[in-house]
């Protein structure tokens, strides 16, 4: 099964549009693509109402919709603590018990990276995020549906989008467990089909270079099986829901971000190119005919 078409008919202009919600695809330690597209957007005029994300996605989103934009957002993506708040000193105790299938679900627990987004997002509640309204995709194991999250702590729900496990366990929220949006929906935007106050929604994706995943051997971990799995799934859904939101008279913009496949730390400068790469080719591609007339201070903005 392969992804949604991406061909986009021709748009005049930004007005044309109308209302926008943006949703932003999981997609494994695709932040920096992320932010370096919706930055593009945002400097050229088009800001979306309504955000939503999976996983990196969500992140992204969030960072967004709490009030960082422009440099702020480019920043607080790229800064090496982001990565760190990831890191904890007990992963190497935890794996022998949870590759042994005998404790726990997952390596990080999420706690330190939770703290981080309190201390660093400007916003600390999805309904009162001032820059679009945010929705956050995530699973929820305890009910066993995928749902998108409009209400609640910002922080803890962003995490429990990114939490794939083993690698980050599923987060308890209120006595209820989640995990990665992206398992059931990798770019959650239905609950936008029949929102009479959104007119556009566009779609990010990001695509790695070579393929969505590496070729299959007999070598391959389950890691890398698991996910060509779930690109199946994903991508199937995904052509139905698109169906549907064309049915109900919304437009689609589906943009797709070719980047290099990251590496499980990413080094400042892959992230910076990643992020500019995507800034870029949002410029040079959407088919908004207003993108490639833009103020030359925007044009011309200087590379990272």
């Amino acid at each position: 099964m392969t992804s949604a078409p991406t061909t986009n008919e021709p748009i005049e202009s930004i007005a044309s549009l109308g209302r926008i919600a943006l949703t932003m695809q999981s997609s494994f330690l695709g932040f920096f693509a992320h932010a370096g597209f919706l930055n593009a957007l945002v400097d050229s005029g088009v800001r979306p109402a309504k955000i939503a994300g999976a996983s990196s996605g969500s992140l992204v989103a969030a960072a967004y919709a709490c009030g960082l934009e422009g440099d702020a957002l480019r920043e607080f993506i790229l800064n090496r603590k982001l990565q760190r708040a990831f890191r904890e000193w007990q992963i190497p105790l935890r794996g022998p018990a949870v590759f042994g299938a005998y404790f726990g679900h997952g390596l990080i627990n999420g706690h330190r990276a939770i703290r981080y987004l309190r201390d660093t997002l400007p916003t600390d509640r999805i309904e009162s995020t001032p820059n679009a309204e945010l929705s956050i995709g995530v699973t929820n194991l305890t009910r066993g549906e995928r749902q998108v999250k409009t209400h609640g702590e910002v922080a803890p729900f962003v995490i429990a989008s990114c939490a794939v496990t083993p690698v980050i366990r599923s987060q308890e929220i209120d006595g209820e467990f989640y995990v990665d949006g992206g398992f059931t929906d990798d770019e959650p935007h239905a609950q936008w089909i029949n929102d009479p106050e959104v007119d556009t929604i566009i779609i990010h994706r990001i695509r790695f270079e070579g393929g969505s995943a590496p070729a299959l051997t007999k070598r391959t971990n389950f890691l890398s099986c698991w996910a060509a799995v779930h690109q199946i799934v994903a991508d199937e859904m995904n052509e139905l829901r698109i169906e549907k939101a064309k049915a109900a008279g919304k437009k689609l913009i589906i943009h797709e971000t070719i980047t290099p496949r990251p590496k499980l730390i990413a080094t400042r400068k892959r992230a910076a190119s990643n992020y500019q790469n995507a800034y870029d080719h949002c410029l040079a591609t959407l088919p908004i005919a207003e993108l490639g007339e833009l103020d030359p201070r925007i044009a011309s903005k200087p590379k990272i």
